[in-house]
This record gives structure tokens, sequence and C-alpha cells, in this order.
């Protein structure tokens, strides 16, 4: 079930630095390693999980650093393989106060859109409280299921992107 919450920029980013921390010691300096999604972003409301984009510069080395992350348990999400995977700090359905840790080869649209939209939305404070409310309007209208939920805002996200993408390359 999906619960929104309004998210402490302040301590995520506390958050997000100590995990990072973590990171650095086990992966190396030579990844890049960003806080994505909202709680990267001040004045947002959602599910409060902590997400991490990992680049990967080598497509070769996804299984290396998919075990790593496994080894500092994290568990692996369905359907793990290519160039991107997806992990999370609990094994079970994830809720306020997880992480979410997305490893993804850096030569994709996937690893540019993460970055294109966290920084659009950082340096346009009316877009991001749009999208804020967009996401409070879907729990209203009673969608709950995590699945459903997800289906819902990608259709807004993917707008999202695309008006980012525009934003950034002026």
């Amino acid at each position: 079930m999906v619960e929104l919450h309004r998210q402490n920029y302040r301590e995520n980013k506390k958050i997000y630095n100590s995990i990072l921390k973590t990171l650095r010691k086990k992966l190396g300096e030579e990844l890049q390693i960003d806080h994505v999604g909202s709680t990267a972003l001040p004045n947002m409301y959602g599910k409060n999980i902590i997400d991490i984009l990992i680049g990967v510069p080598e497509e070769k080395d996804m299984d290396k650093y998919s075990n790593i992350l496994e080894e500092l348990g994290y568990f692996p999400g369905r359907h793990n393989a290519g160039i991107y995977r997806f992990f999370a700090s609990s094994k079970e359905e994830t809720k306020m106060g997880d992480i979410h840790i997305h490893l993804v080869y850096v030569d994709t649209d996937r690893y540019r859109e993460f970055i294109i939209l966290r920084d659009y939305l950082l340096n346009n404070k009316e877009e991001r409280k749009a999208y804020s409310n967009f996401k409070k309007e879907i729990i209203k209208k009673g969608v709950i299921i995590r699945k459903d939920y997800r289906s819902v805002k990608s259709e807004y996200v993917t707008e999202l992107i695309k008006r980012a993408r525009k934003f950034m390359n002026k």
C-alpha cells in the first residue's frame, strides 16, 4: 500500500550521505553515485524512500557491482539483468524509510533521465510543486496499490521528463 508523507529534505540528505560513505568504501571512488527521486528534492510529498542512482561506466561490470550490493545486504529486484538493475533495503514490499538503489549503465537514456529529472525539478519550483500535488491527487483518488500507483504516475513522469529534456537543452 502506498502512503505519501511530507518528506524531510535535510534529514534525507543526511541519510543519503551516510549511505554514500558505505557505498564509496565498497564500490570505490570511480562510480557516479547520486541522490535522486523525491527525497532529493525540497518540499516534496512522496513515499519517503531514499533513491540512489549508481552509474556503472562499463556495461561488463554490472554483475560485479550487483554482487557487491547484495553483499552489503541489498535485495535484487525481479528480472535483474542487463543495463538496469534494482535493489532494495527490504525484501518485502518497500515502505517509508527504505532505500532503493538503481544500478544503471551510464551510457543509457535511463541513466540520463534520472539526472535530468532531478536537476530540472531542483531548478523549477512550480514544476516540483505540481509533481508533488499530482502524487497526492493519485492517493486521494484511491490509487494506493503500489503497482497501480506506479502505472498512473509513470504517464505523468514520462511527460515531465520530456519537459525536463527540453528545458535542460536550452
